[in-house]
């Protein structure tokens, strides 16, 4: 038998000589548990104790209150440094190299919550412990980590979580940065060749742009990644918004999205992932509910897009008939053209009850195509 795709461990009988073994390494494992314990009852915050506990956690990271012990002996350490001079070096050195040691527990434990808690605890501590421009080149070579597990899994929603703490800080450290730095002298000669190096700092307090485009690049690997496309849905307000994009270009980014979106349902229909993003492009720019800040669009926007994109889901329905999640979505766009279209504030003219026998048909098939949510689509049937 296999759990998770994983191969159980063969049952063939243990020699002898294995069997001791083990017995010899759980002797010395309890017996290093029972030292670092000893070590943490009496408050010993030495590079003894943190050399220590490196053996112990690198044998059970899971482990979790020799964790704690090891975040009070790096406290520790940090304020008993050896030189006044040499301080900055020294607590860098010390924050540096807890990085380091990390770095093969999480090639081996990758799941486990107590090493990047702790990885989180080294990295608020330099902002805490160290100059900012110090601080901020850790956090941004904490990026190129956050590549390599992305690189290895696109779609580990974990790793695009720790990705936009990591963004979200670096954006903090610029920005703190730039304010206790003093403003620039006046040019003397009151002539510029372009963007000036006050503008140029100013892009780089902002990475929404870099990170809007590593979506881009992420989908375009797979379409199936779900959290390049939510990590998009984020970041797209701050895009626009940083832009100072005008009502105008807010739609004309809006009918880019959904393009892209039509080619990308054609593609694969049943990719949930894709037609999740789509919906929430339709639910923020076409709900009749709220006035999308995002995507401001007039009633008649709003019913032309929905018709427009109902349109090609038909075309694609006749293709794929059986496609459970087209038919979810174009009743839900349905839901939304008739919504929008009862309010009797735009100029297109919707034939509601036409639109709401085209729904009755699109359940009909969905009841069929499946049967073990048939209560749910009855009961949406019965409040068309």
């Amino acid at each position: 038998m296999t759990s998770h795709g994983v191969p159980r461990s063969s049952t063939v009988p243990r020699t002898a000589a294995a069997i001791q073994a083990d017995l010899l390494k759980i002797t010395a494992y309890n017996t290093l548990v029972s030292e670092v314990q000893s070590l943490k009852s009496t408050n010993t915050y030495s590079q003894t104790s943190l050399t220590s506990t490196s053996s112990l956690l690198t044998q059970n990271p899971e482990f979790n209150t020799i964790w704690n012990f090891r975040r009070r002996i790096i406290l520790h350490l940090l304020q008993t440094t050896t030189s006044p001079s040499d301080e900055e070096t020294e607590k860098l050195s010390l924050l540096s190299s807890e990085l380091k040691f990390l770095l093969p527990l999480l090639q081996s434990f990758p799941k486990c919550y107590w090493i990047w808690n702790y990885r989180v605890f080294i990295l608020q501590t330099s902002t805490a412990q160290l100059p900012l421009p110090t601080a901020l080149k850790l956090w941004k070579s904490e990026m190129m980590l956050v590549e390599k597990m992305l690189g290895r899994d696109s779609r580990n929603f974990h790793g695009w979580g720790y990705r936009r703490f990591i963004v979200q800080n670096i954006e903090e450290l610029q920005g703190r940065l730039k304010q206790s730095q003093p403003p620039p002298p006046p040019s003397s000669s009151g002539e510029g060749d372009g963007k000036n190096e006050e503008e140029d700092e100013d892009e780089e307090l902002s990475l929404v742009e870099q990170e809007f485009a590593y979506t881009t690049a992420m989908y375009g690997k797979d379409l199936s990644n779900f959290s390049a496309w939510h990590n998009r849905s984020k970041l797209i307000p701050r895009v626009l918004e940083e832009r100072g994009a005008t009502v105008e270009e807010r739609r004309t980014f809006l009918d880019g999205e959904l393009g892209e979106m039509q080619t990308a349902v054609y593609t694969d229909p049943y990719d949930q992932s894709i037609q999740l993003y789509n919906h929430w492009l339709l639910a923020e720019s076409c709900s009749l509910k709220d006035e999308s800040v995002v995507f401001p669009l007039t009633t008649s926007q709003k019913v032309e897009t929905l018709l427009r994109t109902l349109e090609w889901m038909r075309e694609l329905l006749e293709e794929e008939p059986e496609c459970r999640l087209l038919l979810e979505e174009m009743i839900f766009v349905g839901g939304l053209v008739r919504s929008v279209g009862s309010s009797g504030d735009g100029e297109e003219e919707v034939d509601l009850e036409e639109m709401k026998a085209d729904m009755q048909r699109w359940l009909e098939k969905l009841m069929e195509v499946d049967p073990m949510r048939m209560g749910r689509w009855r009961e949406l049937q019965q409040r068309l």
